[in-house]
């Protein structure tokens, strides 16, 4: 997948800008608060239906403008064309054609553009809390896995309603049957999840391994999937997954009826990320981590193109930051064989596979 061209109106700082990106690594480069930015989140929406962070589609809207609109064009390896046109106004919300035709939900559009990202703020998935890196699993396996999109969806839907019925105070006899049919159904959905994050995570941690040996240093990564199942066996059967949910809210009822929230499930999981034994988070220095989160998007790069065929879009926001020259040029190197790359920075990174971009305020 490359993107051919973007055009973006009244988008966060940008009144007017168009865009052509070659086909390998571009980078756009130019003074802090230009706007570099500013693009990759334009193209970030046209592929995922988002901007990078939790910023809403207000936030995107520029100053004392009533509409802002995003007109792109990609191309898939095989030729295929695909026009992405997204459009936002307080008035009407937010509106997204796929080739003249508009979405009647945006979760249809998720993986028709594989996406990779790396920003600063994704920082978080290493150094923030659960939710930033259930946010990285689900983000990913969505953009191959439909079936699983749906039964996140689903799981959300129901633990809204169940933590609804809890949040009521009613007394437990008057809720107990409601309940045993909204945590009969979490279970179904909840297993369907976690299985496939322990498959993906399984296959993601081999191929994370031998991505991070182009670092320097060379060493040893592992990720860890953390369930709130809280059972040391491996491996673990759909019907075994299943009994234990069931037999897991059946020992906490008491502890979510006094809480009035559910405790336990894949919204309550996380990872752990170590190098060489030892945890990321609570040992690394900051360019450690900075450089295995690079290592984790360069693989999930490699994972998508596995499972799609399809080679994903690269957006690098800031990437060369606190990054050593020499893991830089082997950065560059390893990003030659990407794909369609784009990169911002605040000095011209020069290179024979480089088309610079400079960008003014």
């Amino acid at each position: 997948m490359r993107l051919k061209s973007i055009s973006i109106e009244n988008f966060r700082n940008h009144k007017h800008l168009e865009f052509q990106p070659g086909r390998k690594i571009n980078n756009i480069f130019g003074s802090n608060g230009s706007g570099k930015t500013t693009i990759l989140e334009a193209i970030h929406y046209c592929a995922l239906t988002r901007g990078f962070s939790a910023s809403s589609d207000r936030e995107c809207l520029m100053f004392g403008e009533e509409m802002f609109t995003i007109r792109s064009s990609f191309e898939s390896d095989r030729g295929v064309e695909i026009g992405v046109t997204v459009a936002y106004s307080p008035q009407k919300e937010k509106r997204i054609l796929v080739n003249d035709q508009e979405l009647q939900t945006f979760s249809s559009h998720i993986g028709l553009i594989p996406c990779v990202t790396f920003t600063p703020r994704e920082m978080v998935i290493i150094t923030g809390g659960p939710a930033e890196r259930r946010r990285f699993m689900d983000t990913a396996i969505c953009q191959y896995d439909r079936k699983y999109l749906c039964d996140l969806m689903q799981f959300r839907r129901v633990l809204q309603q169940r933590n609804s019925l809890l949040s009521t105070g009613d007394d437990p006899s008057k809720i107990d049957t409601a309940l045993e049919v909204l945590t009969d159904q979490l279970v179904t959905h909840a297993v369907q999840i976690v299985m496939e994050r322990q498959r993906f995570i399984g296959n993601f941690s081999v191929l994370l391994d031998e991505v991070y040996r182009w670092h320097p240093d060379g060493a040893e990564s592992a990720v860890t999937y953390l369930s709130s199942l809280h059972h040391a066996e491996k491996q673990l059967s759909r019907e075994r997954m299943h009994m234990l949910f069931r037999e897991r809210y059946r020992a906490i009822k008491k502890q979510e009826l006094m809480r009035r929230q559910t405790l336990a499930g894949p919204h309550r999981d996380d990872l752990q990320f170590y190098i060489n034994g030892k945890e990321i988070r609570k040992y690394a220095s900051q360019g450690q981590q900075r450089a295995f989160l690079v290592a984790l998007k360069m693989t999930l790069h490699s994972y998508l193109f596995e499972k799609a065929d399809e080679m994903p879009v690269t957006l690098l926001d800031d990437l060369f930051s606190e990054l050593d020259i020499k893991v830089s040029g082997i950065m560059l190197e390893t990003l030659s064989s990407k794909g369609q790359v784009i990169i911002t920075s605040t000095d011209r990174r020069e290179g024979k596979d480089i088309t610079p971009f400079r960008i003014d305020e």
